[in-house]
């Protein structure tokens, strides 16, 4: 990361009143991306800077998903940031409450130096033209005026909602997995989950220890590998915090390792090995062929996401739980109805669908050069130069913006390999005496185009219904390649690229 950014703000910081803050940079959310964007801001001797975070507390994805069994499928030890290692993670594979944690630890410098407001919500953003400034506005009506303005409010925290008939129907007590109630106790009662995907293969396996009956409702089966979890003994945390270099060695072989799973989705010709180990894993946890035939997926394997599990099949074997793959027709007062004419009686329905990831300007109006719209101009598609600026829109830069998700490493590598590239075109900016700096519209075409061209015939483009699709079939959240190859892509700035005005 450069150390020689020009440090001096281009706008007065020494404004902040209850009704408006003047600061350099306004900072949108505070998750990964957020204090990333902060801390690396911190290390070079900035404090031009303010954060807003909606919550109450810091976290993002982490701090909202607090259902039952709720962790990452990346390992520990590349999950967290390479300037803030945790040598003290206790398990592989990390669970909510201790990566929450992690977050909370990544925000002590932040919060110690005054740079975070929490209960702050984006309503509005309109580039001043004239004055070569963003000026926000939160809900409550406190207006901000920042040079710069990053959004990092991720694209996972908008719950989707399947398309079902007479959903409000339902009399019993229902929720959204993001949206878990603290101290729900769901021992005895009849529990639906709706939902095979990342959230429902994490949270079944708990509930069908407390529930007297679960039924899993199953559109579509979904690959599952073997989740090799471990817990991290005293001595190897002791070892990793006393010798850097081990702890360094780990993290490079689980990021190598997960950088060879790219070949088998960038490549599915050549995902035999994966397709084998996937298979393998479903063969020996699944005895009954005819339950195995019905977890089965019919289409190549990463085209929807890939998930980690190895008590997800168990769990769907006990005497208590049962396997649903009959469409459901609607939902009634006491239950669901199937397509099949069966009903089934519930106390408690529990969504795990997933998310919106592009839903990050409902209820927000991102107004740019000449009055265009963000929102209009992402109707059908949300585009981005490298995910992260938008043509016509000066100095406004998006962390895991569109096309910057990742289908088989750690999205942190990725928000890393942004923040360096928009500390780069600040520090250009500021060497030009320019006032501001977005993408060429031909730049951001030749981007998409490029993602476009090495979509075509991955795993992920094998026809399959994902949440990287539009309605259109177009992807709109992944990178196409490995995460090397988008920090190669990043870490040079093409100034030709770009427009300094």
């Amino acid at each position: 990361m450069s150390e020689n950014l020009i440090s001096a703000p281009l706008v007065s910081t020494d404004h902040i009143s209850p009704d408006l803050i003047i600061t350099d940079i306004a900072i949108i959310g505070a998750g990964f991306g957020g204090l990333a964007m902060a801390r690396a801001l911190l290390r070079i001797g900035r404090r031009d800077f303010r954060i807003f975070e909606k919550a109450d507390e810091v976290g993002g994805t982490w701090r909202d998903n607090t259902y039952p069994g709720a962790a990452c499928d990346v390992p520990s030890h590349l999950y967290s940031l390479s300037d803030a290692p945790n040598p003290r993670w206790s398990r592989l594979f990390p669970q909510q409450p201790e990566i929450q944690a992690y977050l909370q630890t990544l925000a002590e410098p932040v919060r110690a130096a005054g740079l975070l407001q929490t209960g702050w919500t984006l309503t509005s953003a309109q580039w001043d033209a004239e004055a070569k400034v963003w000026l926000i506005e939160s809900t409550t009506g406190q207006r901000v005026r920042a040079r710069v303005l990053i959004a990092a409010m991720g694209g996972l925290h908008v719950p989707a909602w399947p398309d079902i008939a007479d959903r409000d129907a339902f009399q019993g007590r229902s929720w959204h997995s993001a949206r878990w109630p603290e101290g729900a106790d769901l021992t005895g009662l009849k529990v639906g989950v709706i939902g095979t995907g990342a959230s429902a293969v994490q949270l079944v396996p708990v509930l069908a220890e407390q529930a007297a009956e679960l039924h899993v409702f199953q559109r579509t089966p979904v690959w599952v590998m073997p989740r090799p979890d471990v817990a991290i003994s005293r001595f190897w945390q002791r070892a990793f915090a006393a010798i850097p270099p081990l702890r360094l060695a780990l993290r490079g072989s689980i990021f190598l390792w997960l950088e060879l799973v790219a070949s088998a989705l960038l490549h599915p010709q050549m995902a035999g090995w994966a397709r084998w180990l996937a298979r393998r894993h479903l063969r020996n946890q699944v005895g009954a062929p005819d339950l195995r035939a019905r977890l089965t997926p019919t289409f190549p394997l990463g085209c929807k996401r890939v998930l980690v599990s190895s008590d997800y099949y168990p769990a769907l074997q006990r005497a208590n739980v049962q396997l649903v793959d009959a469409g459901i027709e609607k939902i009634e007062a006491d239950g669901v109805q199937l397509a099949d004419g069966r009903r089934i009686a519930l106390d408690v329905l529990i969504y795990a669908t997933g998310f919106r990831p592009m839903a990050i300007l409902d209820g927000v109006e991102i107004v740019g050069i000449d009055g265009h719209r963000l929102a209009d101009d992402w109707r059908e598609r949300p585009q981005a130069h490298l995910g992260i600026g938008v043509a016509g829109y000066p100095n406004l830069f998006f962390l895991l913006g569109p096309n910057t998700a990742l289908g088989h490493n750690s999205v942190l590598t990725m928000i890393e390999s942004q923040v360096r590239h928009v500390l780069l075109l600040l520090n250009e900016t500021a060497r030009r005496g320019s006032k501001s700096v977005d993408p060429t519209a031909q730049a951001q075409r030749d981007f998409i185009n490029g993602i476009d061209q090495r979509f075509t015939g991955t795993a992920w483009a094998g026809g399959c219904r994902s949440w990287y699709l539009n309605a259109h079939g177009q992807n709109i959240a992944l990178w196409i390649g490995s995460s090397l190859s988008y920090r190669r892509r990043t870490r040079r700035l093409r100034e030709s690229e770009y427009l300094f005005r």
